[in-house]
């Protein structure tokens, strides 16, 4: 391992998963009906990271993916979308993960994850003692998500990890996106009080008006928000889908109003506002301004398939310069 420098040499690092995804080539049709599919690099992380990358921010991927061709393609994969694979590592004897989403008429999503444990698993090898300070304080901005806290040892390498960036001075981000599912064996306790960890390490927290209401214990946003900020985060942004977001950012509260758009493909959407909401800060933009540029890339994202290109800043600030109708 090497030694942290004082200056960043990224924008921003992200920590998490990475797996191939196949998702139909026409949208509308389950698996089971369809005649041709295509593989994307995605994972939460992942997607992240690209939307980061298109938005004209550098950005360093620490993730872990199978020694297999796999692992490779989807290194190359990430590469082109101009994000920095030196932090990503291929592990012998892992394979790569693969996961199968699809979205009907009505755009419910359905996911497949083929993920096993000691075979197909190339995160769970990530450890506290694995982390590179280096590597974690390359970014002004660190960031992590639920993926990784939600299973030891991981959980333990990205608190350490987010430690390390606070040590340094830098900024540290957290993103819910929780999945109740991939907590097998943990009680609501438990789960409550990990978020609870992951957030008061971080200096932004982003999360959807569910997850708030799971961490804070209230059903009131803007009570739920308040008690997320007594944990240690500055700017809170609570997301409520078509209803738009709220922001509490240094005591103040604000709401975001949404972007109508015509959906074609909105797997992605939550990673695209996540990515939004870091590009602009890292631009300068204070936090209400941010907070819409974060809604209107997501807006963009979703009115494009699946495999078309993520929004540029250039667009995104377009629409953020002409706000929607209250």
């Amino acid at each position: 391992m090497t030694q942290p420098s004082d200056a960043p040499t990224h924008d921003l690092v992200v920590i998490g998963s990475s797996l191939v995804e196949i998702t139909p080539t026409e949208m509308g049709q389950s698996l089971a009906e369809v005649d041709t599919m295509m593989p994307l690099p995605s994972g939460a992380a992942a997607n992240f990271a690209g939307v980061l990358a298109g938005l004209g921010i550098t950005v360093g991927f620490i993730s872990r993916v199978g020694d297999d061709e796999l692992g490779q393609w989807l290194i190359n994969r990430l590469s082109e979308r101009g994000i920095d694979t030196s932090f990503t590592e291929m592990v012998p004897g892992q394979m790569t993960p693969v996961s199968f989403a699809w979205m009907d008429q009505g755009g419910a999503k359905t996911f497949y994850f083929y993920r096993f444990e000691d075979h197909c698993d190339p995160m769970g090898t990530l450890t506290a003692a694995t982390i590179d300070p280096a590597q974690v304080t390359a970014g002004k901005l660190f960031d992590f998500t639920e993926a990784t806290v939600r299973n030891e040892p991981l959980r333990s390498a990205a608190l350490h990890a987010a430690a390390l960036a606070r040590a340094a001075g830098r900024e540290v981000c957290y993103a819910v996106n929780y999945r109740p599912s991939s907590w097998r064996g943990q009680s609501e306790e438990q789960v409550v009080a990990v978020q609870r960890e992951a957030c008061a390490a971080a200096d932004i927290v982003l999360m959807n008006c569910d997850e708030a209401h799971l961490i804070a214990g209230s059903e009131d946003l803007p009570t739920a928000a308040h008690a997320v900020a007594q944990l240690g985060p500055r700017i809170i942004v609570v997301t409520s889908g078509e209803d738009g977001a709220l922001l509490l950012a240094d005591g103040e509260l604000s709401e975001v109003p949404p972007r109508h758009v015509e959906v074609a493909y909105d797997i992605g959407a939550g990673d695209t506002f996540h990515a939004g909401l870091l590009a602009g800060h890292l631009s300068g933009m204070p936090p209400t301004r941010a907070a819409r540029f974060a809604s209107d890339a997501a807006a963009v994202r979703i009115s494009r398939q699946a495999s078309a290109p993520n929004p540029t800043f250039d667009e995104v600030l377009a629409l953020t310069d002409d706000p929607p109708p209250a």
